[in-house]
């Protein structure tokens, strides 16, 4: 029975791979993105997903990992989004090298991912950038009437903060 239900999984992955290449076909022939020209060169590249219904334990070798075994060759920038908390929120955003590779990111919608189905949508740049630039903010409370805005930027620069708003 063990021999059976492996084999059924292996036929299953089987298949999947054959459905992940000829819906990269279709998609290559339907034209899901096009590359951006302007005065005969390319600007940077558009070619971004969203991952959502990641695990909150992945990481971006784990995302990279799940998208090259899916047959994505260029894997670009992934920004891992986070909550209010600065916990992870379960979505990613990466940046693929070409419009095939988008193409062969987008059939892995509602794929496995470890113990998930993740799902795989096209996004524009500026949604990468806006994740990419998440804003954390910070209470200090307890301090003395004294403390002034510029010895609040010399603490906070000390302990390694790149940026004071």
């Amino acid at each position: 029975k063990k021999d059976s239900e492996a084999k059924e999984r292996k036929e299953d992955r089987d298949a999947k791979e054959y459905k992940i290449d000829e819906e990269a076909k279709e998609n290559k022939e339907d034209g899901v993105a096009k590359e951006n020209k302007e005065d005969g060169e390319a600007k940077e590249n558009n070619f971004c997903i969203k991952l959502s219904g990641l695990a909150r334990k992945a990481t971006q070798a784990d995302i990279s990992d799940f998208l090259s075994v899916g047959h994505v060759k260029q894997v670009g920038e992934i920004v891992i989004t986070v909550n209010g908390k600065g916990k992870p929120s379960g979505d990613a955003f990466v940046k693929v090298g070409s419009n095939e590779d988008l193409k062969v990111a987008l059939c892995l919608n509602d794929t496995a991912f470890g113990n998930r189905r993740v799902e795989v949508h096209q996004v524009d740049l500026a949604q990468l950038e806006k994740a990419r630039k998440h804003i954390f903010c910070i209470k200090l409370s307890c301090l003395s009437r004294k403390v002034t805005e510029n010895d609040i930027s010399k603490f906070l620069s000390d302990g390694n903060v790149k940026q004071v708003a």
